[in-house]
């Protein structure tokens, strides 16, 4: 699967993507905004480790953000079970030498494109922890909705943070 926007596309991981993984994730102001399931430092065997079980387990929620050249970041969905079934986590970073391009701003509505179109979502979810002004930018201008903070729910860095939710409905987004 290969989604196409401007210059860039959004694709399955390829064997071929170690370097460049390593590359744009071994970078603390990358991960500082990550989980901590996302590894600082990060090594090959993370970037091996990481396409071995992308391609085994969610090889069609789990995407490479490349341009002409090479992966620059990543962009996902993780489906939520039980009640929450029609609903979907997702999550997005990319490599320092690439923000501030408006990337992530145009890769957004063409992955919520593909998950509201291909599966039975009826609702997206976001979480931001405190201090990422940048990808609550991203959210707001594709129509994500801030629903609520989570004050000091996020133990990162040696300390509490806020953590934000976001959302976007099905039905907003066709709109």
């Amino acid at each position: 699967m290969t989604l196409q926007f401007e210059n860039y596309q959004i694709r399955e991981f390829q064997d071929n993507d170690v370097n460049s993984i390593i590359k744009y994730a071994n970078d603390i102001d990358v991960s500082r905004y990550l989980r901590d399931s996302f590894p600082y430092p990060y090594t090959k065997e993370n970037a091996v480790q990481w396409i071995n079980f992308v391609n085994k387990n969610y090889s069609h929620l789990f995407f490479a953000i490349a341009d002409e050249k090479e992966l620059i970041g990543g962009i996902s969905a993780m489906p939520q079970i039980d009640v929450h079934r029609f609903s979907a986590e997702i999550g997005f970073w990319i490599g320092k030498l690439h923000w501030n391009n408006g990337i992530l701003t145009k890769a957004l509505p063409v992955f919520c494109n593909y998950l509201f179109t291909k599966f039975d979502f009826n609702r997206l979810t976001a979480n931001v922890f405190e201090g990422n002004e940048a990808s609550k930018k991203v959210l707001a201008k594709n129509g994500f909705v801030l629903e609520g903070t989570q004050r000091k729910n996020v133990f990162k860095a040696n300390k509490f943070i806020d953590h934000y939710i976001y959302g976007l409905l099905k039905e907003d987004f066709i709109k």
